[in-house]
């Protein structure tokens, strides 16, 4: 499969030589993890980081004898990502990053960052319109729901193919839904991928909010997975995810094998029913070796 892909020029912040995974001939399983606090725990322990090596070293040693494909699929965007790697102690780049929401969809197969042709062309083809995505937030404001842009360089990734607003919580569940389904309502009228998801302050949002990111119909979590086992060829039985929040749900139930970790949000907790007993890498790591066999 190595010298089936395409890629384009090299891009992204460059690091210097990082450890990365060689991607598997044939890929027989394929596993995708949320960053920010399932992968990556940002206050981590020294316990916590004992267990991200532990996971970094099993992917450096087992990857390729069990076929495993592995990437994430966050909301950050890929220079986000590399930042907090950094910063937070990861060393090892995965397979691929499928960033900001699935706007971005980059490999390594080098170590050095390459973008995915194949799926940007798909983009390019959705015909999201930044302008769609103001008029819709503009009729929002006159039905009274405020959305207002996330500015924040760790939090907003708004990109050509994202543009991320937050919501902010009026206090009763109630009233945020019906605020929030004419949010869908509108997006789906003006041909808008959309996610919504409660604000988890441990990554750096605000506590009383809700993202809002509008997106080209093609991307989410679930399209990423979707587009990367059809294009390697992976059975559904071999498929694992992870996650910690409410925008993790639709990648999780994408997957024949899909986990919580321990440490997910309340919202996630009460709509998915398998959540691991551990938690960040330390999920990943008993998933992988009992699903694997090792």
């Amino acid at each position: 499969m190595t010298d089936t892909l395409p890629f384009e020029a090299g891009g992204g912040p460059d690091l210097g030589p990082q450890p990365h995974l060689r991607l598997p001939d044939p890929v027989g399983w394929a596993a995708f993890s949320d960053f920010d606090e399932t992968y990556l725990a940002h206050a981590a322990t020294s316990g916590q980081r004992a267990h991200l090596t532990a996971l970094e070293e099993f992917l450096l040693t087992e990857a390729v004898e069990h076929g495993l494909l592995f990437g994430w699929v966050t909301g950050s965007s890929l220079v986000s990502v590399r930042e907090k790697m950094a910063r937070c102690g990861a060393r090892v780049l995965p397979h691929f990053v499928a960033g900001a929401l699935g706007t971005e969809l980059t490999f390594f197969p080098d170590g050095v960052a390459r973008p995915d042709p194949e799926w940007r062309q798909l983009l390019r083809d959705s015909g999201f319109d930044r302008g769609r995505v103001e008029t819709a937030v503009e009729r929002l404001a006159g039905h009274g729901v405020e959305l207002f842009p996330q500015h924040d360089p760790h939090t907003g990734n708004s990109t050509e193919f994202l543009v991320n607003y937050y919501f902010r919580s009026l206090g009763d569940p109630r009233r945020d839904e019906q605020s929030l389904g004419l949010v869908r309502d509108l997006a789906h009228e003006h041909g808008l991928g959309l996610n919504i998801s409660r604000c988890n302050p441990a990554t750096g949002d605000p506590a009383d909010c809700y993202d809002v990111d509008f997106l080209p119909p093609v991307c989410g979590k679930r399209n990423v997975v979707r587009h990367l086992c059809a294009r390697f060829g992976v059975a559904p039985e071999r498929t694992l995810a992870f996650g910690d929040s409410g925008n993790d749900l639709e990648m999780l139930g994408a997957v024949r094998h899909g986990y919580l970790v321990a440490n997910c949000t309340p919202e996630a907790r009460s709509r998915f029913a398998r959540v691991s007993p551990h938690p960040h890498a330390q999920a990943l790591l008993a998933a992988f070796r009992h699903h694997l066999g090792h």
